[in-house]
């Protein structure tokens, strides 16, 4: 059985997660830890834990997503995955840092090493992530649904009543609008939605009031 730690990491306020079982086995999805601070509470949360960090996974690439692989990928020695159409724009994302004002540079960037694929499996120890591909926000876009353990980590395509802006580089409001119709509205009702940002909800909840896109 899987369960989630929740993080709120960076001045974007970036939900960063833990996923792991009752072996201790764990993944690490969307790091956002960028100060010293943070840094200090995510692996302070893994040692005290005694967690096993198995990989990291990135839902997309964008800055506030991806700032805390480096640091955790080198402390724990674990790859980074992430869909292959998400690559061009690991050579950008430090760039994409200063419209935000945040210091970070090309060497502080890792780049993925495991490719992920529309409906692969993630193993955690004995437990499963299915990638579901959910573009629209970001174009290599993927959300992660445990089906055995009811919840969907869907990254920035969909948050309690909203939805993430389809006008980044790479962004489709008509891929978004997919995305959501097609392949997270299709989920049970009582899946845990767990955000890019913002909090919790369900997908019921979402399919039923959130007007950014109904179906």
């Amino acid at each position: 059985m899987l369960s989630v730690s929740t993080f709120v990491f960076n001045s974007l306020q970036e939900n960063t997660y833990i996923v792991s079982n009752e072996n201790l086995d764990c993944v690490i999805i969307d790091a956002g830890n960028y100060a010293a601070s943070e840094n200090e509470e995510i692996i302070g949360h893994i040692e005290s834990r005694k967690l096993k960090p198995k990989m990291l996974l990135s839902t997309h690439s964008h800055i506030d997503h991806v700032m805390g692989n480096s640091v955790l990928s080198k402390r724990y020695g674990i790859p980074l995955a992430a869909c292959p159409v998400e690559r061009e724009y690991y050579d950008k994302v430090w760039m994409y840092a200063e419209v935000f004002g945040i210091k970070f540079t090309q060497d502080m960037c890792i780049y993925p090493s495991i490719d992920l694929a529309e409906g692969e499996v993630v193993k955690v120890g004995g437990d499963e992530l299915k990638v579901l591909y959910t573009p629209g926000h970001a174009k290599g876009h993927v959300s992660f649904y445990a089906e055995n353990d009811g919840f969907v980590l869907t990254g920035d395509t969909l948050f309690r009543r909203g939805v993430g802006r389809s006008d980044f580089p790479g962004g489709s409001y008509e891929q978004l609008e997919n995305s959501l119709k097609n392949v997270l509205y299709k989920l049970p009702d009582d899946t845990i939605v767990y955000p890019g940002h913002g909090p919790t909800t369900t997908i019921g909840e979402e399919r039923r009031n959130n007007y950014y896109i109904t179906d």
